[in-house]
């Protein structure tokens, strides 16, 4: 077996630097805007262990059931640390975000390089040997941007080749430009969103009360907000969170270990280490600022209830604040935050959102627990107004995932992206000339270094790819059909608004719970969805020339409209919340 140099990421100062033989970690280290680096390197690849979605489900249950094990050390640490008795459940509120991502991350990193130990030949790999504080979160929201970075990866990797005392090193204390400091950058639409609704509370802050429903990022429109407030006889309030503050790291306040359940194995031995190290600031050093920003965020004392579909994860001030009202009775609502949930096989997020909330909102499906209660879409449809000429286009939704993993949920996971990507190339390449020159493709907003827009116009040089700039619902207007080859949000929405649909996807990769394989498997009898990108591209050449025609036949239409009451109902939304708001609160 040929010695071969092990790269664990796409940073290029950490390749070797001459003609050695190279093995490449997985395919998150060949960027293909640098392809022309790696193209001819005596190189191999080393195969994705998740690749066997057996075992990925299998870890995804041992990671579920680690995290709790976990949390349970964390609790007790956390409180002694901070003087404070908080509930196991407070933490999970403000901690559980980052705790199962983080150990799906580890966990996969862990694999990965102990897969290429034990198949290959390493002959050296560089390890980061600098100061690891600079890498070490603020916040939920910045440990999001960190976990998407070759340089925070590329750390992880050197932490666990530390740990296990591999020998094979070189060592360096730098990882180039990027060393200094990764920080959040937002959006300018964020921005520009973030400041409007911080008016909006600071015009309406007068009218809040102590005891206000207390609704935050609940996923409605602002009318729909203004006019469920109306209905529960509260003058409408707009609440904001996010505003964090920066704090400096102690390397005394990460002094401490894990104790408490014994190790079963190295990894778990390697998880109790390094959480301490990685822990986000806002939980450690920035907690007690933390707290203060919250006391001073002039929120409800007593609210009667909390409600948000998106808070729950990022908002670090707002988790601290609402795990305080659910110490004091308060109950927390959780609304489902869009696709997947219902139907995926597993999801870490749809599990954590079950886990901390009282009451759980669904677009529509339910099963036995009985937190569940289903609401329907809180999200708008989109009218689409008749026009003199119809729409001639087809809309092609593309997605994209990290290149790194993250949180685990059924869907591909980082290079499984590549095999996405092909599916959806196949299916464009099924499509006569006469519909791919009407076909706009618009690709995923985030790129994760997978050069989307590259590899498409390399393989399609006269297709058309969607302005960015032209909002999602814009384009809806004007388009007579809506594709889409991912389990997320946007096929609900299109179904939802009665826009014609067409979905497909490789149950190889988007698995699905077993009350969700029936439903799909109804909407593929009659041309909604299939199961290979050749499926769906040979029943388009077919319902081309009049899609309303195959959109309104009976049969459809009673398969449509069973998967979306089930999936995105939009009967009376604002009445059911209003009517379930209203029995919670008389409850408590």
């Amino acid at each position: 077996m040929k010695d071969r140099f092990l790269v664990t990421t796409a940073l290029e100062n950490t390749w070797p630097s001459d003609a050695r033989p190279v093995l490449f970690l997985g395919e998150w280290c060949r960027l293909y805007s640098k392809k022309d680096c790696w193209l001819d390197m005596d190189a191999e690849v080393v195969p994705y262990h998740w690749d066997d979605r057996g075992k990925l489900y299998q870890d995804y249950e041992y990671l579920q059931a680690l995290f709790e094990r976990l949390l349970i050390e964390l609790t007790v640490e956390l409180n002694n640390i901070h003087d404070v008795d908080h509930t196991s459940r407070h933490w999970r509120i403000l901690i559980g975000p980052w705790l199962m991502v983080f150990l799906s991350i580890i966990y996969d990193r862990w694999e990965c390089l102990h897969k290429a130990i034990d198949t290959y030949s390493i002959e050296k790999t560089i390890v980061y040997d600098g100061p690891d504080l600079k890498y070490v979160p603020q916040s939920m929201e910045h440990f999001s941007v960190l976990a998407k970075t070759d340089e925070w990866n590329h750390v992880i990797y050197s932490s666990i080749l530390k740990f296990i005392n591999f020998d094979k090193t070189l060592a360096v204390n730098s990882l180039g430009a990027k060393d200094e400091k990764i920080s959040i950058a937002l959006p300018t639409r964020r921005n520009i969103l973030s400041k409007i609704k911080k008016m909006l509370f600071a015009s309406t802050s007068f009218f809040s009360r102590a005891n206000n429903y207390f609704f935050i990022e609940p996923y409605l429109s602002l009318p729909d907000l203004v006019k469920l407030q109306v209905k529960l006889g509260q003058i409408p309030v707009i609440y904001q969170g996010k505003n964090y503050a920066n704090f400096t790291l102690s390397c005394n306040s990460r002094s401490w270990q894990l104790r408490g359940f014994k190790s079963s194995n190295k990894f778990e031995e390697f998880a109790r280490e390094i959480i301490p190290a990685q822990l986000p600031l806002t939980y450690l050093e920035g907690y007690k600022k933390l707290i203060s920003q919250v006391r001073n965020n002039y929120w409800p004392a007593k609210p009667k209830l909390i409600w948000t579909s998106n808070s729950f994860y990022m908002d670090d001030p707002f988790k601290s604040w609402a795990a305080s009202k659910v110490d004091d009775g308060v109950p927390l609502i959780i609304g489902q935050h869009g696709g997947h949930y219902g139907q995926g096989l597993f999801s870490f997020t749809e599990y954590h959102e079950l886990a901390i909330s009282d009451r759980y909102l669904t677009w529509g499906w339910k099963n036995d627990d009985r937190k569940i209660t289903p609401i329907g879409a809180f999200k708008k449809s989109v009218e689409r107004k008749k026009k003199k000429h119809s729409p001639r286009s087809m809309l092609f939704l593309l997605s994209g995932t990290s290149r790194y993993s993250g949180g685990l949920i059924s869907v591909p996971v980082s290079s499984q992206w590549i095999d996405y990507m092909d599916d959806q190339m196949a299916f464009y390449s099924g499509l006569p000339d006469k519909i791919a020159n009407d076909t706009v493709v618009r690709l995923y907003p985030s790129d994760y270094g997978w050069s989307q827009s590259s590899r498409w116009k390399d393989k399609f040089p006269t297709s058309k790819i969607c302005d960015r700039k032209t909002s999602f619902k814009d384009q809806l207007l004007s388009t007579k059909l809506v594709v889409s080859g991912w389990n997320s949000t946007t096929y609900l929405e299109t179904m939802l608004s009665d826009i014609p649909t067409v979905i497909f996807w490789d149950y190889k990769y988007f698995e699905l719970r077993p009350d969700a394989i029936a439903s799909f498997e109804e909407l593929k009898k009659f041309g909604i969805f299939h199961d290979t990108p050749l499926s769906a591209s040979n029943h388009i050449k077919k319902i081309w020339d009049d899609v309303d025609e195959w959109w309104a036949n009976e049969d459809v239409n009673i398969a449509k409209m069973r998967f979306v009451k089930k999936y995105a109902n939009s009967d009376s939304v604002l009445d059911k919340l209003n009517s379930v708001f209203r029995d919670i609160s008389k409850r408590n």
